[in-house]
């Protein structure tokens, strides 16, 4: 799993965060690393030939610096490109190549009729992505996989799997902690007129998610797991739990809601990245 690596990052990502996020998961996961940074099309007025060509020998140059300890310095590319459509460049180039998973940092600046870069790539990527922020992982971080046991469409049966296999690699890998959190629905009208609270709902129905739980990964033998139960929205509980076990990396699932439906209902994973304070790794729904 995590054989070749797409990394992304533009200039205006001032510490790197991506390429040295990059480096952390490069050595134990990964195996072919592709470096892009991205300046736009409309900042090149700026820039002259020997701007650009510096901008490529300082990529170069630093990636190697960051990659110094990588023991296979011959299959890491770096290249400058310029573009303004970067999600379709993204893709385009993914279409060529066979990347297990596409790393890049987050940025947040979404507005209800503007979808962010990240979120794009999300929704048009078929592969993982990891969405990373400016935090240093801990030597052995903290982890949390958000699972629904009760779907059962082949679809999310299958999301289930490929989530909880990403979460085991992640723990044998880094050695990290591992929770497992199972969102209990709670209808927002009965939430917000005050006729449920969601943390009594949550331990009234503890038992019978962690069942639920229980029977969904008994097939996996991950190692001193750790379940969770939460309840009411997604976007609020995911992040609250986090919060609470000082995450540093949120594993989920996207449906990959797109169109007019996606802009105004939203996506629950968006709604809970906004929330987060975490990397977020995304693995998207298979159609």
């Amino acid at each position: 799993m995590a054989k070749s690596i797409l990394v992304i990052t533009d200039v205006h990502d001032t510490h790197s965060c991506s390429i040295k996020k990059g480096h952390s998961i490069a050595a134990p996961l990964g195996d072919e690393i592709d470096i892009v940074r991205f300046i736009r099309s409309k900042e090149v007025g700026a820039l002259s030939n020997a701007e650009l060509e510096k901008q490529s020998t300082d990529l170069s140059d630093y990636v190697a610096e960051v990659f110094k300890d990588y023991e296979h310095k011959e299959v890491i590319r770096s290249q400058v490109v310029v573009t303004n459509d970067i999600v379709n460049w993204v893709v385009n180039y993914c279409q060529d190549k066979n990347f297990d998973i596409v790393l890049k940092t987050g940025h947040r600046s979404e507005t209800l009729f503007h979808t962010p870069c990240d979120w794009e790539l999300i929704r048009k990527l078929k592969i993982p992505v990891l969405i990373a922020n400016q935090q240093h992982w801990r030597q052995k971080h903290v982890v949390l996989a958000a699972i629904d046991p009760t779907n059962k469409s082949e679809e999310h049966r299958d999301l289930n799997d490929t989530i909880l296999k990403w979460t085991k690699k992640w723990a044998e890998t880094f050695g990290c902690q591992i929770h497992i959190v199972y969102n209990l629905p709670v209808s927002k009208i009965l939430r917000e007129l005050d006729i449920i609270d969601v943390k009594e709902y949550a331990r009234k129905h503890r038992a019978e998610g962690e069942a639920k739980l229980g029977v969904l990964l008994k097939d996996y033998d991950l190692q001193n797991v750790q379940i969770h139960v939460a309840a009411g929205t997604p976007e609020r509980a995911i992040p609250q739990c986090a919060n609470e076990l000082k995450a540093e990396l949120v594993i989920m699932g996207s449906t990959g809601r797109t169109g007019i439906k996606g802009k105004l209902l939203g996506n629950v994973v968006e709604k809970t990245m906004h929330n987060l304070r975490t990397d977020s790794l995304v693995i998207e729904l298979n159609r």
